[in-house]
């Protein structure tokens, strides 16, 4: 007889869905900070330079007359040269080994200059003060790693949140989908971009588990801290972060029934939570108004009108996916073309399956946000582009990219709770795996440019014959960095899929349930009536639960 394989539940799955993850998404984040040279990254420089003033009190910094939001900080010279270190920047034949010494005394105090000097300066007094403990270019690593570590404890928040729900099979798989390269490549950067996405994925998936956990008592506080701690982070990391809050709460808000809204309204920690966000948006809001953040100096396309822009961001809103998967250096480099057409085909099939699958309001909060995605960067880049140009990257809504794949996964859960069938196992597996290969490829092609260059007669031998860069540590160790994290992270999900899977047979194969792995955590019953049909005969149908880690 068919049956699912029975085994005791697990007591505490939140906490090893936060632990294993966050140290997965750690381990590949740092991978990518220390592969990436200095100054390698999109606007980085100008973030470094406005975190070391941030952390030495210099909130804004003096205009420089020259135009645009370019303002001049005092920071260590070793902090100034990031702004120097140009000669392999949009020339993937060039290698840092062109870039310049530190000219005189590192840790003297000079004159810097940043476009970041306008911005909210909370995220980078979060990220600068490594340059207090150390000095040289470990300061600047260090602050990468610190920004690594925020990034991955906000995401970390969201797969433990997503643990909890009652089911959460396609949504843990979605969102470890919505970690791309460019996410993690993005996390080892001192960019406020990362935290972003972070903050919009542990809001999402906490606040959805504030509404239908039914939690009380001292399960609040975990949820309750992570959607204040991460909607005041978002608030003030960039003058657009306020409206991504607003999206994704609106979202999530949409999930809702009435009853349940009022249950949420009810809780004295909710409202608690939700002072401490209104203060910290009252904040930003005055932060962005009286110090204009969103101002910029003109780019291309200055002059032209709204209707122009909006013409020219429907022509490129596929070429900015791109920026979603996998866009390396300053735009220069992107992942490799069989990495695009596997994650396009992913992100593709989540969100339509969610929509096309999704039942009532899970189908109305999955078009909400896929909405959202599309339309908000034509809408925002028309309104800008007659003073600004045109501005826009691709990366700049993955705060919005990361929760509506893992919106639509949450769709497809409530449409079908019941595990996935044993035919559907493999299919799911050789996708965790091919996933997994396109991070360490994306890695290593990305390292290559740097380490050798990119040129005709430049063979993948010469990262270890003849390299012309070497990350710290040395190439061999960071790419072995980077495989660790990615094996485990591909082993988790592996175990996520077993155990969320039915499974045909009277026995159940102890030896492949054994070691760690983590929990599912789905539910037999869906949120509205009649939405599953009960299992045929008197077979019953359970999850599949593993040993703990």
């Amino acid at each position: 007889m068919q049956h699912a394989i029975l085994s005791p539940p697990d007591r505490n799955p939140g906490a090893r869905w936060f632990w294993w993850p966050l140290l997965v998404i750690f381990v590949m984040s740092s991978g990518w900070a220390l592969a990436s040279p200095i100054s390698s990254i999109p606007d980085e420089p100008a973030h470094i330079v406005k975190a070391a003033a941030v952390v030495r009190g210099e909130l804004v910094g003096a205009q420089t007359g020259e135009g645009g939001p370019l303002l001049a900080v005092q920071v260590p010279r070793y902090i100034e040269h990031t702004n120097q270190i140009t000669c392999f920047v949009r020339n993937v034949a060039a290698t840092p080994k062109c870039s310049p010494a530190i000219p005189g005394d590192p840790t003297e105090i000079v004159s810097g200059l940043t476009t970041a000097g306008l911005y909210n300066p909370v995220y980078y007094a979060a990220v600068g003060w490594p340059s207090l403990l150390t000095s040289g270019f470990k300061a600047v690593y260090g602050m990468r790693l610190v920004s690594a570590l925020l990034t991955s404890i906000f995401l970390a928040l969201a797969f433990s949140a997503l643990s909890r729900l009652p089911r959460s099979k396609w949504a843990i798989l979605a969102l470890a989908a919505a970690v791309t390269p460019m996410t993690l490549f993005l996390s080892g950067s001192v960019n406020p971009n990362s935290l972003e996405y972070g903050t919009t994925a542990a809001i999402a998936a906490n606040l959805l588990l504030l509404l239908k956990g039914s939690l009380q008592g001292r399960a609040l506080v975990v949820p309750v801290v992570a959607t204040t701690v991460a909607a005041a982070l978002l608030a003030n990391t960039k003058a657009l972060s306020l409206l991504w809050l607003l999206v994704v709460v609106v979202a999530v808000l949409i999930l809702g029934t009435a009853a349940e809204l009022k249950a949420l309204l009810r809780r004295p920690a909710v409202w608690a939570g939700a002072a401490v966000i209104g203060l910290s948006c009252a904040y930003a809001l005055w932060w962005v108004a009286s110090h204009n953040s969103l101002a910029s100096k003109p780019f291309d396309g200055a002059g032209l009108g709204f209707d122009a822009g909006a013409e020219i961001m429907l022509d490129k809103t596929f070429l900015f996916m791109h920026g979603y998967i996998g866009q390396f250096g300053w735009l220069e480099l992107d992942a490799p073309t069989g990495v695009m057409a596997l994650w396009t085909a992913v992100f593709f099939a989540t969100a339509l399956a969610g929509i096309i699958y999704g039942r009532g309001r899970y189908r109305v909060a999955t078009i909400f946000l896929s909405a959202a995605l599309l339309l908000l960067p034509i809408l925002l880049q028309a309104v800008i582009i007659t003073d600004q140009g045109m501005v826009w990257q691709g990366r700049y809504i993955l705060a919005i990219f990361v929760p509506c794949l893992m919106l639509a996964g949450i769709a497809l859960d409530n449409a079908n709770p019941r595990p996935w069938p044993a035919p559907a196992v493999p299919a799911l597996s050789t996708l965790v795996v091919l996933l997994a290969l396109c991070q360490v490829l994306t890695f290593v092609w990305v390292l290559r440019r740097y380490v050798t260059g990119l040129a005709m007669d430049i063979r993948w031998g010469d990262m270890i014959g003849n390299p012309q860069w070497q990350p710290p540590l040395g190439t061999l160790t960071v790419v072995a960095v980077f495989v660790a994290g990615t094996v485990l992270g591909a082993f988790l999900l592996l175990r996520h899929v077993r155990g969320s899977s039915v499974f045909s047979g009277t026995a159940a194969p102890a030896a492949a349930l054994a070691g760690p792995s983590l929990p599912a955590a789905d539910s037999s019953l869906p949120d509205d009536p009649g939405t599953a049909a009960p299992a045929p005969g008197n077979e019953r149908l359970a999850p599949v639960r593993t040993g703990k880690p």
